[in-house]
């Protein structure tokens, strides 16, 4: 069940035009500064590139560089140009090098490696180099990697096990819809573990694996079903008092959940 109230979150447009920038700023690096006395010579840049990554407005693409340089400098090495692409992370509450790495479908030492790290510890707010190479597009209008897909499968079964496929596939939608909306954090995780949203994050059901009903429920919804009509909570009303929960005006009722905006 959710009953969360949301968080702001700002808008998020795409830059076409990011690749030729980084690459830019990238061969400046390479190429544009001296080395220090006994550094070995810059190595090619490959194909690094920023395409259709969300990037918020011409000010993170300033910052994305300024990371680039920061974190590697004097020279890009390997650990940049061995991906396709990367972008900047922010680091919210609740963040660890393990959840982050996994999100992007690498381990925590290719993690600090990337970002030059050299301790676990980091902070809220903090920005971090992270490859996209297994970031996918889906329908629905979101990019995930296959780590985030099993998690959102995680929560339909969670949630959902039990429930007519159909409604398993409106539970998926309804994060999916707060994942789209300014309201919510920005992130899948961030959308999974905000407090107070999902039970099953409080009970640990959540860490289960799914069935391969869950697993294909997912897909359904990133795939564009929504039937829910764009809800952005769900509970049982016959387990809840709530009366936030029972104000909100409903959109779809499949099987025991009620599905509100």
């Amino acid at each position: 069940m959710i009953g969360q109230a949301p968080d702001p979150k700002r808008n998020s447009v795409r830059f076409s035009w990011a690749a030729a920038a980084v690459v830019l700023v990238c061969a400046l690096l390479a190429h544009g500064e001296p080395l220090e006395r006994g550094a070995e010579p810059a190595e090619p840049m490959g194909a690094i590139a920023l395409v259709d990554t969300p990037l918020t407005d011409l000010g993170d693409l300033t910052e994305f560089n300024q990371v680039l340089r920061e974190v590697h400098k004097p020279q890009v090495p390997s650990a940049v140009t061995k991906y396709k692409g990367v972008t900047l992370y922010t680091v919210q509450e609740g963040d660890s090098l393990y959840w982050v790495a996994a999100t992007y479908g690498i381990s925590v030492e290719e993690l600090k490696e990337l970002n030059r790290m050299k301790s676990d510890l980091i902070r809220v707010g903090q920005r971090l180099l992270v490859p996209v190479d297994h970031m996918k597009y889906y329908p629905a209008g979101v990019r995930l990697t296959n780590q985030e897909v099993e998690w959102l499968a995680q929560m339909i079964h969670a949630e959902a096990r039990g429930e007519p496929y159909l409604g398993q596939v409106a539970v998926g939608a309804v994060i999916i819809n707060r994942l789209l909306s300014h309201q919510f954090p920005n992130t899948l995780r961030g959308v999974l573990f905000q407090a107070n949203a999902f039970q099953p994050i409080q009970n640990g059901s959540f860490y289960t694996a799914p069935n391969e009903t869950a697993r294909r429920a997912a897909l359904e919804a990133l795939n564009g079903h929504d039937p829910t009509n764009g809800a952005l909570f769900f509970f049982n009303p016959r387990k809840t008092s709530d009366r936030f929960m029972h104000s909100r005006p409903v959109k779809a009722t499949i099987g025991n959940h009620r599905f509100t905006m």
